[in-house]
């Protein structure tokens, strides 16, 4: 049924409560909230602060941000401030951004016209650690929030919000907006829900533990909770989430989860970690699907997942029967990927629990469950530091999410990478990375396709030769070996540089296209 449904597209509609969603919204009170998507737009004024939930492309508002743009195109200086942790679909940030109606963008990216139009700063954009950006919301660090727009598949009795494929900041928006609109996506099940545990943090020095003990525990309720008479408005959406092509498995992704996953086996073979590892961070992309993938095809069994969104992967790991719950906040799947997550819905809900991001994020619970954080990297330097988020050091690709708390708190933090980029002409491996977003005290692991550099203990320089004997790229390892043995000669110190050098293999690709000599 659902892949008949999953082919349909867009569905018309009769009227503007039609049956299915007089079937959603079972606060009946709220019935007479429902209006037209177009007439709900106009409660978003510009200078507005505005809060809206999705992360990874899935589970934003489809419908009122296009009838906002639709409706204020020809409008002059019509701009809104707009906050969401996770990125959201073209149907926001893509469309408010061709208009020019985004005045400052906060929380993470991943819309190419969006990203460029920050670089080029004509968007005010600030990289946030995600699991934090909810705790200055309710802080009212940065001000207010005028509206909160949320999709939705339904309404409980009560008038709650049951969301779809993603919680991240939705919550707490809802709990901090002046006014929220409820955005009902009808293309999805409301077989949804049950799937989502939705706890709200109160704010120091109130706040009491989390109470998550294992990943699996459900703390928190399966709606988020909202007073009736917030609810301006409630409108009827029937589109997909606007899924974006993900990159093939190439082989160099698969060789460097097959050298991940033996670093685990070593890990457990040698008694430094349990059969069943601890509960895994695996990040987004296809880097981390080949983790899961090659975690699938392991002998490791009875693992548990707690990280800030899942790819299509983890669903290869469910199937497989290794892992026994999943706690996340929201859904990264590709369409194949969305299909079948819908298509075995109530098989996937007894083991993926979706969370508030600050929730899933938390350095609290990382701290306790003792995750393992397995993040990917655009670069790291000889000894360990870093780059995530910013090309050349300059260019943003999306931003730093959930890394920054998993990376802290984590008890083996893990950093993946391909040692080359463009056709072997850059080098992951550089004598001084071009940005800073995790130094080299919360690095243990460093894995790529050449192999794995273990950098517990060790000093600095004891750390730069294992990342270049064991992480470099052949073509790359004795130009970093020269330049490794030539700060250590003429400058020293603890960790060795030579500051008229250290960037020399960004400038030479910036000169001549490759970083090589």
């Amino acid at each position: 049924m659902w892949g008949d449904k999953f082919d349909q597209g867009k569905v018309n509609r009769e009227s503007v409560v039609g049956s299915d969603l007089k079937m959603r919204i079972l606060c009946k009170a709220l019935l007479k909230k429902v209006v037209k998507p177009e007439f709900a737009a106009r409660e978003i004024k510009s200078g507005m602060t505005v809060g809206t939930a999705g992360g990874f492309q899935f589970g934003y508002p489809k419908t009122i941000f296009s009838c906002l743009v639709e409706s204020k195109k020809n409008s002059q200086n019509f701009q809104i401030d707009l906050w969401a942790g996770g990125p959201v679909g073209e149907e926001i940030d893509g469309f408010l951004c061709a208009n020019g109606m985004i005045r400052k963008r906060l929380g993470q990216q991943s819309n190419a016209s969006l990203r460029r139009m920050i670089n080029e700063r004509n968007v005010l954009f600030s990289d946030l650690r995600s699991g934090m950006f909810p705790q200055q919301v309710r802080s009212g660090s940065w001000g207010t929030i005028d509206l909160a727009v949320i999709e939705a598949v339904g309404i409980t009795e009560e008038g709650n919000i049951i969301p779809s494929t993603s919680l991240f900041d939705g919550a707490t928006f809802v709990q901090m907006a002046k006014k929220v609109i409820v955005e009902i996506n009808t293309f999805y099940p409301l077989d949804l829900e049950g799937i989502h545990d939705v706890y709200l943090l109160k704010n120091p020095p109130n706040r009491g533990p989390i109470p998550i003990q294992h990943p699996g525990d459900r703390i928190g309720t399966p709606y988020i909770p909202v007073e009736r008479e917030k609810i301006a408005y409630i409108v009827e959406a029937t589109v997909r989430d606007n899924i974006i092509p993900r990159a093939s498995l190439d082989e160099t992704s698969q060789r460097i989860g097959k050298n991940l996953v033996s670093f685990f086996q070593r890990e457990v073979d040698s008694k430094k970690l349990p059969k069943n590892l601890l509960p895994l961070q695996i990040g987004l992309g296809n880097v981390s699907d080949s983790v899961a993938r090659e975690l699938a095809r392991s002998s490791f069994e009875g693992l548990a997942i707690y990280t800030g969104g899942v790819g299509d992967g983890v669903l290869d790991l469910i199937d497989s029967g290794k892992v026994q719950v999943v706690s996340t906040s929201g859904l990264y799947f590709s369409t194949d990927g969305q299909k079948r997550f819908f298509e075995n819905l109530d098989r996937y809900k007894k083991v993926i629990i979706l969370r508030p991001l600050d929730i899933a994020d938390s350095p609290e619970a990382i701290l306790r469950l003792g995750v393992i954080a397995i993040n990917t990297a655009i670069e790291t330097d000889i000894y360990g530091h870093i780059n995530s988020s910013h090309v050349q050091g300059s260019q943003i690709i999306s931003g730093v999410g959930g890394s920054g708390e998993f990376a802290q708190n984590a008890f083996l933090s893990i950093f993946l990478t391909p040692s080359t980029s463009r056709k072997g002409s850059v080098s992951a491996i550089v004598p001084m990375v071009s940005h800073v977003d995790h130094s080299e005290h919360v690095v243990d692991i460093i894995v790529t396709e050449q192999g794995v550099a273990d950098l517990r203990g060790l000093e600095p320089v004891e750390r730069a030769e294992s990342v270049i004997n064991n992480c470099a790229h052949s073509d790359y390892r004795s130009l970093l070996r020269e330049y490794l043995s030539k700060a250590i000669k003429e400058t020293g110190g603890h960790e060795p540089h030579l500051l008229n050098e250290a960037f020399s293999f960004h400038r030479r690709f910036k000169e001549t296209g490759t970083m090589l000599r």
